[in-house]
């Protein structure tokens, strides 16, 4: 081969090399030199394929391997400050609630669905009402736009205490301007008439219309160490009876909640913060049909407690009562007969 020749293919060859990094690079499949964008580019297909798990494997009693190794990875990423203000996990969460709403749309004719929203916040549906626990938007982790369109399917929020990742003030002024009842203990905004203050350190019981159909309300004197902490028990017109903890953590409030089973109606669904004191007893004394783990993964804590899922799962296989985990934008679709 001539002179000439040997020189056009070697041309030829390292073009052709430099089109095809380009074409590669412009596909976002070469990064040398860029660690940040590989590592974004990383988290992104991660979240991607752990969304897609999750819809494969919706919540179950008793998990599937698959399910289990999208929210050990979900973990992995949630545990990584990195992502903390970043795009990936936005349009995660994004997806996620998208996810809510769009089930939310659909009218219940029997049974009851709870929705995990972010950290500690929940969604409760019944053919009679829709009301929710602890909603917050979690540093704008979930945009103002779909936080109202979730507030707009509800018709009263409970707040369990103080802290800014259970008590969102802008959250609370969506329902207060739909004219929607929201309930928050006596040291929550105290100046704001528009809010219903309750709490005390004996049980109460109450009553509310809502819609066609009435709740009947118990708050429990509950504590995060000496912070008061109300702990909501919902009995809807179906019959359901539905507690959420807040962030009760507390040895002394054992005295009451040992005594629960005489006091309030059977529960059927405990909303339990995931690193409550002495789960197993807690959950022994409210005995409740099924448990739903709340407050894995909050952001605003430092990684040493974001509770991760593989460690809600450690805890639970502990207890007796049937459980189902779940992350943001997930729901369990609830049936008695289920559990009977």
């Amino acid at each position: 081969m001539n002179k000439f020749l040997v020189n056009f293919f070697l041309c030829a060859i390292c073009t052709s090399g430099s089109v095809f990094s380009i074409a590669q690079n412009n596909n976002n499949t070469i990064f040398w030199g860029n660690a940040d964008a590989f590592l974004n580019r990383q988290a992104e297909c991660s979240f991607n394929l752990i969304e897609q798990t999750l819809e494969q494997y919706p919540p179950v009693a008793g998990q599937p391997l698959s399910r289990k190794l999208a929210l050990y990875n979900l973990d992995a990423l949630l545990h990584e400050t990195r992502y903390d203000q970043n795009a990936v996990l936005h349009q995660f969460m994004t997806k996620r609630i998208k996810s809510v709403l769009e089930d939310l749309s659909c009218s219940m004719k029997e049974g009851m669905k709870i929705y995990k929203l972010y950290n500690d916040g929940f969604v409760v549906c019944t053919k009679s009402v829709t009301f929710a626990f602890d909603l917050c938007r979690g540093d704008s982790l979930i945009s103002d736009s779909l936080i109202q369109a979730v507030v707009d399917k509800c018709d009263i929020l409970f707040i369990s205490h103080i802290h800014k990742d259970h008590a969102d003030l802008k959250v609370a002024g969506m329902f207060m301007n739909a004219g929607k009842p929201v309930w928050v203990p006596a040291n929550l905004w105290e100046k704001n008439t528009a809010v219903r203050h309750i709490r005390s350190e004996k049980i109460i019981e109450d009553k509310i219309q809502i819609r066609e159909g009435k709740l009947n309300i118990i708050v429990l004197p509950g504590h995060q160490d000496q912070l008061i902490n109300n702990v909501y028990n919902v009995i809807t017109s179906e019959g359901f009876s539905i507690v959420h903890t807040g962030d009760q953590y507390n040895e002394k409030d054992f005295e009451w909640i040992s005594q629960l089973k005489k006091r309030i109606p059977a529960v059927d669904v405990l909303l339990v913060n995931c690193w409550t004191l002495h789960l197993k007893k807690l959950v022994d004394d409210f005995d409740p049909k099924l448990v739903i783990t709340g407050h894995e993964n909050e952001i605003g804590h430092s990684i040493d407690h974001r509770e991760p899922y593989w460690l809600s799962f450690q805890k639970l296989k502990h207890i007796n009562n049937p459980y189902v985990l779940m992350t943001w934008g997930e729901y369990y679709k609830y049936s008695r007969s289920d559990f009977d």
